[in-house]
């Protein structure tokens, strides 16, 4: 609804209405998106600062900018966080809180003082303390984040600006602020008018707020359809569509006023009404402007990317040195020659193939801010491409440089006329470089996704680097076009003419054929470059090649907007059934959690630049949660909830880079120390639903997930009857049989993923239920990248899923939950604050201040008496939860920040000394009907047996992925993309190769040839574990932590089951193309030999991305590690390098690279016999003559082809096991 809100109304003297185009209406709305677009290196104060550069007319000069970003600042409390960081980017910096993101995002449209500002949830996440408390200890001024934003809103308005928001359950003191209200419902209009009509409107339809009841929550209460109860749901629905009929009837009437001459507005295609001021046109910064402020923006933040400088800086050194190594101090035999020319070639693939890959994951993040400021006008495509080109250049340069002098002096390359080759080569590498990150930049600009980005660069650089001529001598014509525009062409022809031209070689006691390669113009020959080109041929194109590049990347951001989402359907009548009965008989236990003196620091020492830190996350708090009761934990940003509750449910937390956390105290169980062990009885959910499959339905996610958690003893009917008691319960029946959705396939709401996600906790009817922090069920109305019209029904349900949960620990459950007024995030979440009706549905309250303190612990009806007694007494139709986290919030602004930091320290210092007269936590041991402590009952058996979960796991994975492709989400086809890449690989080599030659080229040819072959098979297994493993992991990850666990070893085995079957055939497919119709030497046994020892290189490929992305939650950083340990394995190889030490070539041997090379060049040389006239022999052109002369060239001996076949099978079975014993370090935390 926000989304589609193009104008608006203003108010103009009559005679003054002009028409405006729609393009020029645009510039006068500000919207605000649900979601946070921010570039993270940023402080909060430049990120305004550069907004309003870009926003504001140039006309308005510097100082008063500055003067217009500090009061924004003020207004919306962002003063203390300015000089802070914005965060982000894979968490790798934390910067700010996500309240505060979300308050800089509405700072960045507020900036531009917009004629017409919509707003898309912007109270989301902001802390709720009020001004409605007693002036005798909060100031007058001491304002909520949320409230103080709706009167800023408020004040705009008033000032001729039209505001325009949407907004879940706000507070009762905000209801008099506006002055119009849509109620929605399921998309159907309940009541559009003005606010002071609204009550009157449905008061004559029967329908009247008691007293002392939020109009707000009134409003909401009666425009949402009830779940659970059957005549409830239907009185509500048929409320529901009583209210909406009498709208639709009689709503036009009744909001029926005249209006004046200045609300009169022409509204047509062709324009829209607004005053001829000078406002009318909006002078924004030109081209130059642009490109200088965008220029200056982004350098700042490609400077404090401190990680991703690190990271250029160790490609740099790590990939030069293993160059280096693997090409060390090159001497002037043959076979130092042969390696000189592959080193030419292989140093272009190595290393800034593996820079474009970075940039390609770095630009699909930074586009994101790219689309949404476009989408506001703020500038064009050019000046930004612009931008980012200057900005980076300094990095591109300087390391770049850093890479070629290392790889020149370790390789021992050309030492004559020293100076000319070196900075010759180096300005080859800084164009390649360029060309590299411009090619990034468009394969980002055709799709945002990573993994769909790099499978397009992937597979435009085959043809690219099969152009280059080294590869392949002779290309056929029809593709030789491509040559001239791939940088690898330009690049390979400059470094082979500075490194051989007017060279000849030692070559001591070398005759015949082979002394042809002494000559450096021979060799140039041999590969089909002229000694008497001039460099300047090839580096003038090359610089055109970069600069094409990048303005076909800005010609594609202006006209190209890939994006949006699908959405899902109902897949079909398949599990519409319902299973009613269920004969479930778990052992029901009570347990009493007791927290005693529990403490957690965040600590981290002195390394190197980095000061020694610690912050104290939690401070002593003691409380107990009693069996059979809600407990609610209760506090303002940054108490510390979310950290307990990952406590209590025994989850390990990452502390970061060289940090850790400290903690002290018990965590007791009916008295026992609770330990991950005892884990099984815990239901944690999670702050996230992204978890979730997308492509399967409710009622599927459920069946799955109850044949996992439940005892393998009961019946697979009785499980499936479990299932469809949690979708009663929730009340997801009406969406049961809907898709559940991800970033790209829209499917259930926001609200419904929330129920779904406690529902799956509570199938194995868990003894202690933990709601975190962001799956709040006082607000599941709270929605993360989703846009929800219903916005009542949502809060509604939250009332009925708590009585849900009473119900639940009535009957012996334990519940403790988290309620979170303001941000918190461990990813970036927002949260609203809860309804006093379901406040007074708690047992306990346990109230904590900034920096785990506590304020109060202890029974909810005695939280009046306890803050009355220190003079803060709530007052009478206020809700509860909202004046207790009035009192125990902070108002951060330096003028009553001292204020309010004194009242919360009475407060807890009060508490302490409350809990000395104490002496200990009330609570304990949960007594049986003996009198006696009850013990805790502990499952034995926590993990899912085997041969439960892994048919399971296998259906439940096969069935995603094959809705995924049927849903047509082009970004995410993966069902397909292990069986495509080999083969389609294997098509793009033909349209090159075709038939291999026999003639004088032949022997170069097949060495370039199996080069290329071997290399991009552990790639393609890479990009196979990008696309598929990192949505598997997530789910498994979650699964282990939960009730649904089952071992590590079943997950390997059913990733590598849904692997292996689609790898082989794509690779049986790939030797079809690459050895039958390429013409190699074949049989029966060299054509499986063929096909296995690629599968082998593409299983390896993948192992190793499995092992990284285990360990690095961000796939953009483990495409990175990946690509450099693969880069760095293939020039050990022996194959790219005949050179190679010893030593390495050992290190070689572990990976199915190696063998499996040997094992193609020595069957293809079984058979091999070239037709080289004595010319082509005498010139250099022919480098070999038949099989024997090849296996002689690499110098190897021993050719025993059944010995490498079970190397390469023991090497591809070890990666794997490997993989699977660092992920069981990962998840057991060893």
């Amino acid at each position: 609804m926000i989304r589609a809100i193009s104008f608006s109304h203003t108010s103009s003297p009559e005679d003054e209405i002009q028409l405006l185009t729609a393009g020029q209406m645009k510039d006068k709305i500000g919207f605000v998106p649900q979601n946070d677009y921010l570039l993270p290196n940023l402080t909060v104060r430049e990120t305004l600062h550069y907004a309003a550069e870009l926003r504001l007319p140039s006309t308005i000069d510097r100082q008063t900018r500055t003067a217009i970003v500090n009061q924004t600042l003020e207004e919306l409390g962002l003063t203390d966080a300015a000089d802070t960081v914005i965060g982000g980017f894979g968490n790798i910096r934390k910067g700010i809180s996500g309240g505060e993101r979300r308050r800089v995002t509405i700072a960045c449209i507020l900036v531009a003082l917009p004629s017409v500002i919509v707003l898309d949830e912007p109270t989301s996440g902001l802390d709720a303390f009020t001004a409605s408390i007693p002036g005798a200890y909060i100031h007058i001024a001491d304002l909520p984040q949320a409230y103080q934003l709706l009167l800023t809103l408020s004040e705009l308005a008033k000032r001729s600006r039209t505001v325009i928001l949407s907004l879940h359950q706000p507070r009762s003191d905000a209801f008099a602020l506006f002055t119009r209200l849509l109620v929605l419902s399921k998309g159907s209009v309940v009541y559009s008018g003005l606010t002071s009509r609204c009550l009157p409107w449905f008061a004559s339809h029967g329908l009247e707020p008691d007293v002392g009841v939020n109009p707000l929550d009134f409003l909401i209460d009666i425009s949402s359809i009830e779940i659970g109860d059957d005549d409830k749901h239907e009185a509500s629905q048929a409320r529901l569509y009583r209210l909406v009929a009498a709208w639709k009837e009689n709503g036009a009437a009744y909001t029926a006023e005249p209006m004046t001459g200045a609300e009169k507005v022409a509204v047509s295609k062709e324009g829209v009404a607004t005053r001829p001021t000078s406002e009318r046109t909006l002078n924004r910064p030109g081209y130059l402007s642009q490109v200088a402020t965008l220029t200056a923006r982004a350098s700042k933040n490609n400077l404090r990317n401190h990680s991703q400088t690190i990271g250029y800086a160790l490609q740099a050194i790590i990939i030069g040195v293993m160059l280096g190594l693997s090409y060390f101090r090159l001497g002037e035999t043959p076979a130092d020659i042969q390696s000189l020319k592959t080193l030419c070639f292989q140093h272009l693939p190595a290393y800034f193939y593996l820079t474009m890959v970075y940039s390609i994951y770095r630009y699909c993040h930074e586009l994101v801010v790219f689309d949404r400021e476009s989408a506001d006008h703020l500038y064009k495509a050019a000046p930004w491409v612009v931008s980012e080109f200057v900005s980076s250049l300094p990095l591109n340069v300087i390391f770049s440089m850093l890479f070629t002098v290392i790889m020149y002096f370790m390789a021992g390359l050309r030492v004559d006329s020293l100076a000319q080759n070196l900075f010759t080569l180096i300005g080859n590498s800084i164009l390649v470089q360029l060309g590299s990150v411009g090619f990034a930049l468009l394969s980002a600009s055709l799709v945002r996704p990573f993994e769909s980005a790099s499978l397009v660069a992937n597979g435009l650089s085959i043809f690219l680097l099969l152009a280059t001529g080294y590869v392949l001598i002779h290309i056929p014509v029809y593709v030789r076009w491509i040559r001239y525009i791939s940088v690898y062409w330009y690049g390979f022809r400059i470094v082979t003419i500075s490194q051989f031209r007017g060279r000849r070689f030692a070559c001591e006691g070398v005759s015949g054929i082979a002394a042809n390669q002494c000559v450096g113009d021979r060799v140039l020959t041999g590969l089909n470059i002229s000694a008497s080109d001039s460099l300047w041929r090839y580096f003038v194109p090359l610089l055109g090649i970069v600069v094409a590049l990048n303005v076909l990347a800005a010609v594609i951001l202006t006209f190209w907007k890939p994006g949006g989402v699908k959405h899902a359907g109902r897949p079909g009548s398949s599990g519409k059934e319902v299973i009613i009965d269920s004969d479930m008989d778990i052992a029901r236990q009570r347990v009493n959690v007791t927290v005693n003196q529990v403490s957690l620091t965040w600590s981290r020492p002195r390394f190197f630049i980095l000061q020694p830190t610690r912050k104290e996350i939690l401070a002593n708090i003691s409380f107990t949660c009693p069996s059979g009761q809600i407990t609610a934990i209760m506090g303002p940003s940054g108490a510390g909830k979310s950290s307990l509750l990952q406590l209590l449910a025994a989850r390990s937390m990452n502390a970061g880079p060289f940090a850790r956390f400290e903690r002290n105290g018990n965590i007791l169980f009916n008295g026992k120390t609770f330990s991950r062990a005892d884990s099984n009885m815990v239901s944690f959910v999670q702050q996230d639903d992204d978890y979730h499959l997308p492509a399967l339905t409710v009622r599927e996610t459920l069946r799955y997930a109850a044949i996992l958690r439940l005892p393998h003893t009961m019946s697979k009917r009785s499980k499936l009857g479990r299932a469809e008691e949690m979708i009663r319960m929730f009340g997801l029946n009406d969406c049961a049989n809907t898709l559940v959705g991800g970033p790209l396939l829209k499917g259930i709401s926001g609200g419904e993923k929330r129920r779904l996600s406690l529902a799956v906790e509570m199938l194995n009817d868990p003894a202690v239920l933990i709601v975190g922090a962001s799956s709040d069920l006082l607000n599941i109305y709270e929605l993360i990248r989703v846009d929800e019209v219903t916005s009542g029904l949502d809060a509604a349900t939250a009332h009925n899923v708590m009585l849900r949960l009473k119900a639940i620990s009535e009957s012996g459950r334990t519940v403790m939950r988290g309620i979170i007024i303001g941000p918190f995030s461990l990813d970036t979440v927002t949260l609203h604050q809860p309804r006093s009706d379901i406040y007074h549905l708690l047992d306990n309250v346990i109230v904590l201040a900034k920096g785990g303190r506590t304020v109060y612990a202890g029974l909810r009806k005695q939280v009046e008496s306890t803050f009355a007694s220190q003079g803060y007494t709530i007052p009478a139709y206020f809700n509860p939860a909202d004046f207790l986290l009035d009192v125990v919030s902070i108002d951060s602004r330096p003028l009553y920040e001292g204020q309010s930091r004194e009242r919360v320290g009475k407060l807890v210092s009060y508490w302490k000394s409350e809990e000395e007269k104490r002496g200990h936590v009330e609570g304990g041991n949960t007594m049986d009907e003996n009198g006696h402590p009850e013990p805790v009952i502990v499952q034995e058996d926590r993990l899912t047996p085997m041969w439960i979960a892994v048919p399971v796991l296998l259906e439940r994975t096969l069935r995603n992925m094959w809705r995924q492709q049927s849903r047509l989400i082009v970004a995410h086809v993966v069902f397909w993309v292990r069986l495509q890449q080999a083969p389609l690989s294997a098509a793009l080599f033909l349209l090159f190769f075709q038939r291999l030659s026999k003639g004088p080229s032949g022997g170069q040819d097949r060495i370039g040839y199996f080069q290329q072959l071997v290399g991009s098979m552990p790639f393609l297994g890479l990009f196979s574990s990008v696309a598929i493993f990192p949505a598997e992991r997530d789910v498994f990850f979650h699964e282990y932590r939960s009730s649904a666990a089952y071992s590590t070893a079943t997950f390997i085995i059913v990733t590598t089951l849904v692997e292996t079957p689609f790898t082989f055939v794509a690779n049986i497919l790939f030797a079809l193309f690459t050895n039958l119709v390429a013409g190699l030497t074949t049989s029966p046994r060299i054509f499986f030999e063929f096909a296995f020892s690629t599968f082998a290189m593409q299983s390896f490929g993948e192992s190793v991305g499995i092992i990284f992305a285990t360990f690095t939650p961000s796939m953009g950083l483990s495409t990175f590690l990946v690509s450099t340990v693969i880069s760095v394995m293939m020039q050990f190889s022996g194959l790219t390098s005949l050179s190679v030490p010893k030593w390495l070539q050992a290190i070689a041997w572990s990976t199915a690279v190696k063998p499996g090379i040997r094992l193609l060049v020595i069957n293809e040389a079984s058979g091999l016999h070239l037709n080289c006239p004595p010319d082509t022999i005498a010139s250099g052109e022919c480098l070999v003559q038949d099989g024997s002369d090849l296996i002689d060239l690499f110098g190897w001996k021993d050719l025993d082809r059944t010995k490498l076949v079970l190397i390469i099978a023991g090497l591809c079975v070890g990666w794997r096991v490997l993989s699977w014993m660092l992920l069981m370090v990962q998840m057991r935390g060893w």
